[in-house]
């Protein structure tokens, strides 16, 4: 079950670029438009999240932990994705741009 105890719990957790995570999870999930819903769940996040099906019988639940549990918990202003208790949940981030630094 997703909690902020789970969350904040490292071993549960892993923390990637978004350039490096992506690629490889929508491989594995076999969702090819994963960086797609990314970016647009990222324009437009909602309390809820958002559940993408993948192949052979997989799914990912994209959520923003801030907005899920109304309290903040390290990088949780980020999209994190959820593939189920038996794996990590992954916080996707960007590093910052050499220009807004």
């Amino acid at each position: 079950m997703l909690t902020v105890s789970w969350l904040t719990d490292t071993e549960n957790v892993v923390y990637g670029r978004e350039d490096e995570l992506i690629p490889q999870l929508a491989k594995d999930l076999m969702i090819p438009d994963l960086m797609d819903a990314v970016e647009a769940f990222r324009q437009a996040p909602t309390r809820e999240g958002l559940v993408l099906k993948g192949g052979r019988r997989s799914s990912v639940r994209l959520f923003v932990p801030d907005l899920c549990f109304d309290r903040h918990i390290d990088m949780g202003e980020n999209v994190w994705l959820y593939l189920g208790e038996m794996s990590p949940a992954y916080c996707v981030y960007r590093p910052w741009d050499e220009e807004n630094a």
